[in-house]
């Protein structure tokens, strides 16, 4: 029976698979990059739009959001000025050795980071504003019957780690939940209350920063893990080599992974870096976790089911203030 059933599977992943080389859109691919509007529309999620019975009432919501769509990073920044460079010493290989130049890619020549003489980086922009916005009007339009309650900073729990972007995220988020239920400016905006932890001690929200055995671990398993993507980053090297007579390495291809993923993100760009690789390459680079890494937000999953018993005790009880909705960037 399982063999029938192992059968079975292989062409629904056969047609799954060429599905998405169809209809591959690289922005859907982007890692922790993508957009939120970009991943709300991506039809592999196959989920069935949630609906809540005529017969049930919400009494509380959790949502845990990642911050906005933000700017690259400072050491990311120079990558980028560094991957300019690296260009043009490529260009001048080619032209030095007398090479054909049909297959470079015609962006190559001239060209600078987007984002050159920016100095300082990592910041929620425009488009990650307007997405947290979005997200917090949207929760309201779903679940109207928890914002009955007058505004109280013990109702709507908003939490946010003590990095700028996420608490910028938090703030965005909190304005299209509250927006026209205020009284502050021609909005009817109304102020709220976002709190943070100290990234030393935020197990819940920030455990990677503030656990030394989870840097430990990665300190040790660096070798390891480079190990195991020298193979498939020199296959791919190997295949851009020879596609456009370039003589890449395997950090050319990762900063060209990178800026494919920002171009795709805060640009909308995806005729240039994205275009140098196939869909197959790209889903090799975009990679996957590992298991530690959600095994660790096991006292956020604690807090998450705690405050939904709590909210369920303070409805059967028919007194005090209850958690109406909790929001954690």
């Amino acid at each position: 029976m399982k063999k029938a059933a192992m059968a079975a599977l292989l062409p629904l992943s056969a047609l799954i698979y060429s599905y998405a080389e169809e209809t591959f859109d690289v922005r859907q691919h982007v890692c922790t990059a993508t957009r939120y509007d970009v991943a709300k529309d991506i039809p592999g999620n196959w989920s069935l739009p949630s609906s809540i019975p005529d017969t049930c009432t919400p009494i509380h919501l959790n949502l845990v959001a990642r911050h906005g769509t933000r700017a690259p990073t400072k050491k990311k920044l120079k990558e980028l000025n560094d991957l300019a460079t690296r260009i043009e010493v490529l260009l001048q290989d080619t032209k030095e050795q007398k090479l054909a130049t049909q297959k470079v890619p015609a962006w190559f020549w001239g060209w600078k980071s987007p984002w050159k003489g920016k100095l300082a980086g990592g910041e929620l922009i425009k488009e990650g504003e307007e997405e947290l916005y979005n997200l917090g009007i949207r929760t309201r339009d779903k679940f109207p019957q928890l914002f009955n309650e007058d505004y109280h900073p013990d109702v709507y729990l908003i939490k946010a780690t003590e990095i700028p972007r996420a608490s910028a995220s938090a703030v965005a988020f909190g304005m299209g939940l509250f927006s026209g239920r205020g009284n502050l400016g021609p909005g009817c905006d109304r102020a709220f209350a976002v709190s943070s932890e100290s990234c030393a001690t935020d197990i819940m929200l920030r455990f990677h920063d503030c656990c030394h055995n989870y840097k430990a671990f990665l300190k040790k398993q660096e070798p390891t893990v480079d190990k195991l993507k020298e193979p498939i980053l020199d296959e791919i090297t190997d295949k851009l080599r020879r596609r456009y007579e370039l003589n890449f390495t395997r950090q050319d291809i990762y900063s060209l992974w990178y800026l494919c993923k920002q171009e795709a993100s805060l640009l909308n760009k995806t005729d240039q870096a994205c275009a140098l690789f196939t869909p197959s390459e790209l889903f090799m680079l975009e990679g996957y976790g590992n298991a530690l890494n959600y095994r660790m937000g096991v006292p956020l999953l604690q807090d998450v089911v705690q405050s939904m018993e709590q909210a369920i005790k303070a409805k059967e009880d028919g007194g005090g203030l209850k958690h109406l909705i909790e929001y954690s960037g």
